[in-house]
């Protein structure tokens, strides 16, 4: 009995309507809710401008710096590996955004079938076929945007890997940056220990005549020789921390360890007297790092998408053109040209749970996004808030260290007369040596981390690599 094409399209509405039923609703709970941005930053900065918006090289005039830069950003492995990270992601997305489209296949095949014909054991039935042509395998009619979805979330994906790509550049230039500013402190620490070194060494020879003259003992001596060991020490303990910082830049650069020599001393860099921070809510467009947190909430909201849409029925088709014959010499003639359509309507009944845990598991994931995305701009938030705190306390201290320097200086300048003139013993003296070679010391670090803070905001802010011109 031949079926009713009414009743076979009622067939299939119904189970079209069935699995649009069976289809679970989107789930309000996972939504994300606006993230609450303040209206302007609590430390002291110009939200008129940004400085993410200016070249890195009108933040830090330095060629040597910038040069440094350039090889790091072509040689380091860390951003090679993240290059790849981006070509592999987008190879993913062009095999998800594949099965959107059907395919075909050249397929020739023969075929020879020997079966049992009537009810005599002895008499066969034997046959042979012979096809030639295009062949579609099983496509998917993307009827309610699930491979739609699918293909979304892996170009999310992508996205969020470039995004990724561009945030391992920002955090490498700022880590050449800071290793540089390193190099510039040790070597003006290292000036300052050399000049404390000669000095103790001059009074050392100075000691030692009062000591043969009988004017002295033996005990300002050894505190006149301890004095200027202390020197030597700090000394080459400034001279490993260079090598080591050396060493780091090399790997950043992605070239062998080896010296790094500098010529622009710290003392001659420019600092800004006020820090330009934008405003706020710049960070979701500059942040990479927040960027791809965004983009991967989106992928996970595509995967919610299409786990519900795992729910309804699928109509997939396959199909064939071209030639089939009995005889392979005939394949080719114009009577042997031949085509199959055949489509089919799947719904899902039972899978063992395996729907729900999909759906579970992807809402799950869109939670996690969502926390992250939330995380990752409140970290970003904090990183420009401490930034400019840091910028502003550490100027602070430095413009109170540098009267330190100026008061231990000339202490040390009085004490040592009074020494000369006995009036005062040679414990004073070495006291006055050791102010004054940690207050230089501690000044020249200020100095170095009041630049590191606007290399810090400077990233913090989103600020990429972008050559002065």
């Amino acid at each position: 009995m031949r079926k009713s094409p009414r009743l076979t399209w009622a067939a299939l509405a119904i189970a079209l309507l069935c699995g649009a039923c069976a289809a679970p609703s989107k789930d309000q709970s996972a939504a994300s809710q606006p993230l609450q941005m303040p209206a302007a930053w609590n430390g002291p900065a110009n939200p008129a401008s940004s400085l993410a918006e200016r070249p890195f090289g009108a933040v830090f005039k330095d060629a040597e710096l910038e040069a440094l830069i350039k090889e790091a950003l072509s040689n380091n492995r860390d951003l090679r590996i993240a290059a790849q990270r981006v070509e592999l992601a987008r190879a993913q997305w062009g095999v998800q955004n594949s099965a959107r489209w059907p395919s075909l296949a050249a397929d020739a095949g023969a075929t020879r079938q020997q079966a049992p014909s009537g009810l005599s054991a002895t008499e066969n039935l034997s046959a042979s076929s012979y096809r030639l042509g295009l062949a579609m395998p099983a496509w998917e009619i993307d009827l309610w945007g699930r491979i739609a979805s699918l293909s979304d979330a892996a170009l999310s994906h992508l996205r969020a890997s470039e995004a990724l790509q561009h945030f391992v550049e920002v955090g490498l230039v700022s880590q050449v940056a800071s290793g540089w500013l390193n190099l510039l402190e040790y070597d003006q620490s290292l000036q300052i220990a050399e000049r404390t070194r000669v000095s103790r060494a001059g009074s050392l020879r100075i000691v030692k005549l009062r000591f043969n003259a009988g004017v002295v003992s033996k005990v300002d001596v050894t505190q006149a020789e301890t004095s200027l060991a202390q020197a030597e020490a700090a000394y080459a303990q400034l001279q490993l921390k260079r090598g080591l910082q050396e060493n780091a830049l090399s790997q950043l650069a992605g070239r062998n360890p080896g010296p790094l020599r500098v010529n622009k001393p710290l003392s001659q860099y420019e600092l800004p007297p006020a820090l330009p921070a934008g405003i706020p809510s710049d960070l979701l467009k500059r942040r990479p790092d927040v960027r791809a947190a965004e983009l991967s909430l989106a992928a996970s909201r595509a995967n919610v998408d299409a786990a519900r849409k795992a729910y309804l029925p699928s109509i997939s088709l396959t199909g064939f053109l071209g030639f089939i014959s009995p005889q392979l010499s005939q394949l080719l003639e114009g009577d042997r040209r031949a085509y199959t359509v055949s489509p089919s309507i799947t719904l899902p009944l039972f899978s063992g749970g395996r729907l729900d845990s999909n759906l579970q598991g992807a809402q799950a994931q869109q939670a996690i996004a969502l926390e992250d995305y939330a995380r990752t701009t409140q970290g970003a938030l904090r990183e420009v808030e401490d930034a400019l705190l840091r910028f502003q306390r550490l100027r602070e201290q430095q413009a109170a260290m540098q009267t330190i320097v100026r008061a231990s200086q000339e202490r040390l300048r009085l004490v040592d007369l009074r020494y000369v003139n006995g009036i005062s013993s040679y414990f004073e003296v070495l006291d006055s040596q050791r102010q004054l070679f940690d207050a230089e010391l501690q000044l020249t670090q200020l100095s170095s981390g009041t630049y590191a803070a606007v290399i810090e905001l400077y990233r913090a802010l989103g600020g990429g690599w972008t050559p002065q011109g």
